[in-house]
């Protein structure tokens, strides 16, 4: 009987941490997890088949999945994965330890981030946190660096390429990828 309590206690408090590191995350980020669907990935995977990107950093990486698709899509390239979320970010570094492909992972802040020599910025960033980047992608990137946002448009751009992929949940229909933008100076 002693088992079953110490087994049930540390499986409560296994949980109770687990949900306060992703509320903790949430405050931090001000963005509640929302991985990119299965659509959304495939479908900037192919907008950005044809770029030879020197340096790709996706901004929130989440759970990690966008960026490990985009290291072995682009497998000569250095995917730099910001998270700014503890639990996240340890996700990402548990993903990529178990199932590569070999990408740099980094703890740190998507607003402090050094992205000058970014020549694919992709991301999945709220409307919060995309018009703080605005100046940024401006003035810190080089022309010809190419900025992808799912879902949610960067406030004063037009993309270049817009795709819609869709996800069914039941009978509604999402889009999920807005546009990619090519900057040029």
């Amino acid at each position: 009987m002693k088992v079953i309590l110490a087994i049930e206690t540390a499986t409560l408090a296994m949980v109770l941490a687990a949900t306060a590191l992703i509320l903790g995350g949430t405050v931090v980020t001000r963005v509640a997890p929302m991985p990119t669907s299965d659509q959304a990935r495939a479908a900037m995977l192919k907008m950005t088949a044809d770029l030879h990107p020197a340096r790709i950093y996706e901004l929130d990486v989440g759970w990690g999945g966008l960026a490990q698709a985009l290291a072995r899509q682009f497998p000569e390239t250095r995917v730099i994965a910001i998270e700014m979320s503890p639990l996240r970010w340890a996700v990402c570094r548990l993903r990529a330890a178990l199932f590569g492909p070999e990408n740099l992972e980094e703890w740190g802040d998507v607003l402090k981030t050094d992205l000058s020599d970014g020549v694919l910025i992709a991301c999945f960033l709220c409307p919060a946190l995309m018009t703080p980047l605005d100046p940024k992608f401006r003035s810190g990137l080089k022309p010809g660096a190419h900025v992808i946002s799912n879902t949610f448009a960067l406030p004063g751009w037009s993309g270049s390429t817009t795709c819609t992929a869709r996800r069914f949940t039941r009978t509604t229909t999402t889009a999920e990828l807005n546009n990619i933008v090519f900057h040029d100076g």
